[in-house]
């Protein structure tokens, strides 16, 4: 099995799948190897459903996402072990993966983001505190993946262009990334710190001078949290919903959001609005105070309905809404 295990993190990387993609993946099949009586024998349709509906140690239920993830994995499996390990039946045929709940992304409000940085002036080590601006800058503004930000050599950042080149997104596409002037300075400023240690590439280094790690990048980020003082969740893809959303309170349109963050589906960008709405009637309620209510017409008090009774018509909900379509609710129109 290790031998299958191996061609297949080849052919996963022959995809330009991500390195946390191939490990993952890997270790879900590992694990549902396992799980099977005969490691060698190939699993059943009802082996893959009862691998999939296991329960935690604790006895309660996994979450679906962690379920999708585990399902996206052996089915890119059976669909390697079909054209090249001579399998001749699909056990995940029929199987379907589950519906996720509804998640709003926590994001942080440009004052929070400021702080973000300025705790990073503060509590980074002197010599890796240029760098540790200049990839917030990166992740914040360029709106980066964690593996795409770590992945970065140091002759992809054209200063004077503004843009980051061939940024190898997911499944191997390409893309130029604009940078906007604070993050070209702040580059700019790592750059010359950097100096170019012999046989090593990558942008961002570590203490040691090797390639940064993704686990680095979240342990400083949990550095930089302690030291705003805040409770709140702050991980690589915070400050990517963090981009996403204050671009689109600024006023930019949907499409060119989905073009920064290189989702191949609109769909997918559509979950900021929520945040922008909310945020949006957050300000204007801000403003009640500045109408005097000595200047508000005096309307006669609504007799309270009966007990029990209904209302004709059911009271405007968030899924009411949505059925306008979230563009027009928001005043974001994507450009042709």
């Amino acid at each position: 099995m290790r031998d299958q295990l191996d061609a297949f993190a080849r052919h996963l990387a022959a995809g330009h799948a991500a390195a946390r993609t191939i490990k993952t993946y890997g270790a879900v099949i590992s694990s549902l190897t396992a799980a099977l009586p005969k490691p060698t024998h190939q699993p059943t349709r009802a082996q893959v459903e009862a691998f999939l509906g296991r329960r935690r140690q604790d006895g309660t239920p996994r979450a679906a996402s962690t379920r999708n993830q585990e399902f996206a994995a052996i089915r890119a499996f059976v669909s390697f072990a079909r054209d090249e390990l001579g399998w001749t039946t699909d056990p995940t045929k029929g199987i379907n993966f589950v519906r996720e709940p509804r998640r709003i992304p926590a994001v942080l409000s440009a004052p929070e983001l400021s702080a973000l940085f300025e705790a990073a002036t503060r509590a980074s080590r002197p010599h890796v505190r240029s760098r540790d601006l200049a990839l917030l800058a990166v992740l914040s503004q360029a709106a980066l993946r964690v593996h795409e930000a770590v992945a970065l050599d140091l002759n992809q950042v054209d200063l004077s262009a503004e843009t980051l080149l061939s940024v190898r997104g997911k499944g191997g596409t390409l893309c130029d990334i604009p940078l906007n002037r604070p993050a070209v300075e702040l580059l700019r400023d790592w750059i010359a710190v950097r100096g170019a240690p012999v046989g090593e590439a990558a942008l961002f280094l570590s203490g040691r001078g090797t390639r940064l790690s993704i686990r680095a990048v979240e342990a400083l980020l949990q550095r930089l949290r302690r030291a705003m003082g805040t409770a709140k969740k702050i991980t690589p893809h915070t400050l990517r919903h963090t981009a996403a959303t204050l671009t689109l309170t600024a006023g930019t349109d949907l499409a060119t959001v989905g073009e920064l963050l290189r989702h191949s589906d609109l769909n997918t960008t559509r979950v900021y609005l929520h945040l922008v709405d909310t945020r949006r009637r957050e300000a204007v309620r801000r403003l009640e105070a500045t109408i005097p209510a000595s200047v508000l017409p005096r309307r006669t008090p609504t007799p309270p309905a009966p007990p029990h009774e209904e209302s004709r018509e059911p009271p405007e909900t968030l899924d009411s809404r949505r059925k306008l379509g979230l563009d027009d609710q928001c005043g974001l129109v994507a450009a042709a």
